[in-house]
Protein backbone atom coordinates (compact mmCIF):
# COMPACT_ATOMS: atom_id res chain seq x y z
CA UNK A 1 0.00 0.00 0.00
CA UNK A 2 1.36 3.44 -1.07
CA UNK A 3 2.61 5.66 2.30
CA UNK A 4 -0.88 8.52 0.27
CA UNK A 5 -3.27 5.46 1.17
CA UNK A 6 -1.34 4.56 4.31
CA UNK A 7 -1.65 8.44 5.82
CA UNK A 8 -5.84 8.76 4.15
CA UNK A 9 -6.91 4.98 6.63
CA UNK A 10 -5.17 6.57 9.40
CA UNK A 11 -7.22 10.33 8.93
CA UNK A 12 -10.46 8.34 8.29
CA UNK A 13 -9.69 6.34 11.99
CA UNK A 14 -8.55 9.73 13.51
CA UNK A 15 -12.32 11.29 12.19
CA UNK A 16 -13.90 8.50 13.42
CA UNK A 17 -12.61 8.35 16.89
CA UNK A 18 -13.46 12.11 16.96
CA UNK A 19 -16.54 12.06 15.86
CA UNK A 20 -17.72 9.01 18.45
CA UNK A 21 -15.70 10.20 21.30
CA UNK A 22 -15.35 14.06 21.45
CA UNK A 23 -18.20 14.51 23.84
CA UNK A 24 -19.86 17.89 23.60
CA UNK A 25 -20.46 19.05 27.63
CA UNK A 26 -19.78 21.97 30.06
CA UNK A 27 -15.71 21.16 30.23
CA UNK A 28 -15.32 20.56 26.58
CA UNK A 29 -14.59 23.18 24.32
CA UNK A 30 -16.55 24.43 21.44
CA UNK A 31 -14.66 23.81 18.69
CA UNK A 32 -15.19 25.12 15.29
CA UNK A 33 -14.71 23.51 12.23
CA UNK A 34 -11.03 24.75 11.73
CA UNK A 35 -10.06 23.44 15.00
CA UNK A 36 -11.74 20.17 14.06
CA UNK A 37 -10.05 19.80 10.95
CA UNK A 38 -6.55 20.91 13.14
CA UNK A 39 -7.06 18.01 15.75
CA UNK A 40 -7.53 15.60 12.65
CA UNK A 41 -4.70 16.42 11.05
CA UNK A 42 -2.69 16.57 14.47
CA UNK A 43 -4.39 13.20 15.38
CA UNK A 44 -3.38 11.80 12.10
CA UNK A 45 0.14 12.80 12.17
CA UNK A 46 0.57 11.46 15.67
CA UNK A 47 -0.75 7.94 14.53
CA UNK A 48 1.28 7.93 11.73
CA UNK A 49 4.69 9.04 13.90
CA UNK A 50 3.69 6.46 15.96
CA UNK A 51 3.28 3.64 13.64
CA UNK A 52 6.71 4.75 11.10
CA UNK A 53 3.82 5.77 8.72
CA UNK A 54 5.87 8.75 6.44
CA UNK A 55 7.52 10.97 7.82
CA UNK A 56 7.99 11.80 11.60
CA UNK A 57 5.68 14.93 13.18
CA UNK A 58 7.10 18.05 14.60
CA UNK A 59 8.26 18.89 18.11
CA UNK A 60 4.65 18.90 19.49
CA UNK A 61 3.06 15.36 17.82
CA UNK A 62 6.96 13.94 18.89
CA UNK A 63 6.25 15.28 22.70
CA UNK A 64 2.71 13.06 22.38
CA UNK A 65 3.98 10.15 21.13
CA UNK A 66 6.70 10.16 23.68
CA UNK A 67 4.68 10.83 26.38
CA UNK A 68 6.73 14.21 27.38
CA UNK A 69 4.03 16.28 28.67
CA UNK A 70 6.46 19.56 29.86
CA UNK A 71 7.44 19.58 26.11
CA UNK A 72 4.54 18.96 24.49
CA UNK A 73 2.56 22.24 26.10
CA UNK A 74 5.79 23.85 25.62
CA UNK A 75 5.47 23.31 21.96
CA UNK A 76 1.25 23.51 21.66
CA UNK A 77 -0.89 25.75 20.17
CA UNK A 78 -3.97 26.99 21.92
CA UNK A 79 -6.09 24.42 19.98
CA UNK A 80 -3.30 21.62 20.81
CA UNK A 81 -3.56 22.48 24.52
CA UNK A 82 -7.19 22.17 24.62
CA UNK A 83 -6.95 18.89 22.75
CA UNK A 84 -4.15 17.12 24.59
CA UNK A 85 -6.58 14.65 26.57
CA UNK A 86 -8.04 13.75 23.27
CA UNK A 87 -4.71 12.84 21.62
CA UNK A 88 -4.02 10.83 24.75
CA UNK A 89 -6.92 9.12 24.21
CA UNK A 90 -6.35 8.59 20.67
CA UNK A 91 -3.06 7.54 21.35
CA UNK A 92 -4.17 4.66 24.49
CA UNK A 93 -7.36 3.25 22.29
CA UNK A 94 -6.74 2.94 18.79
CA UNK A 95 -4.64 -0.11 17.87
CA UNK A 96 -2.70 -0.19 14.20
CA UNK A 97 -4.75 -2.41 11.62
CA UNK A 98 -3.00 -4.88 10.07
CA UNK A 99 -3.64 -3.49 6.88
CA UNK A 100 -1.52 -0.89 6.97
Amino acid sequence: MEIADQIKQVRQIVEKFYEENVVWGFDTPNYTPEQRDHIVNIGTSILCTKWNIGYSGGSFVQAVVDNDLMKAIGAADVTNIQALKIYCQLLYNTAKPQTL
